[in-house]
């Protein structure tokens, strides 16, 4: 019954999808929604009972999670979720700032009236949200931000690095 209940989870993605990339997106959701929590360890054989499937597209999955840095492979002991330490935090602001100015210098000739005028209302919503119970809009805020011009880009390799920064200091760093 599991088994049958996590392939319908997995099944429910839309879109005509590798299963490789359905089982990435529901990986990627269990750790957004700490079912998968850092610190811990995931076994590849567990997994593969739950959910289902074969050894081939859950490895595959793993190791983009891997690459991104959301998963570590441990010889003999499993898969372990990532934690965000200081270092790390501070690690990957560095390197945002790097891609993200990188980004801006690239698209600056595109920036006009109608993107200036977006970021200045985002800024004004951001300062509202800043504290309190409001901080994870402001995050939001701050996403699309940086979304107003980075839009502007057509680097896409450089576009799915800041996601993927993005995504683990602020989707899964904010808890």
């Amino acid at each position: 019954k599991m088994e049958t209940l996590a392939t319908m989870k997995i099944s429910n993605y839309s879109g005509p999808q590798l299963l490789r990339t359905q089982v990435y997106e529901f990986l990627r959701n269990e750790l957004k929604e700490e079912k998968l929590k850092p610190g811990k360890f995931i076994s590849i054989n567990q997994l593969m009972t739950e959910l289902g499937i074969s050894r081939t597209p859950l490895r595959d999955a793993l190791l983009v999670l891997q690459t991104e840095g959301f998963v570590t492979f441990l010889p003999q002991r499993g898969i372990r979720i990532n934690e965000l330490s200081q270092q790390d935090i501070e690690d990957l602001y560095e390197m945002l700032g790097a891609l993200d100015s990188r980004a801006l210098l690239s698209v600056v000739n595109k920036i006009g009236f109608r993107e200036i005028s977006k970021m200045k209302d985002i800024n004004h919503e951001m300062l509202e949200n800043i504290e309190g119970t409001k901080f994870s809009r402001y995050w939001d805020l701050n996403t699309a931000f940086h979304n107003v011009y980075l839009s502007l880009s057509l680097n896409i390799p450089l576009l799915n690095q800041v996601n993927i920064i993005r995504q683990r200091l602020f989707e899964f760093g904010k808890k």
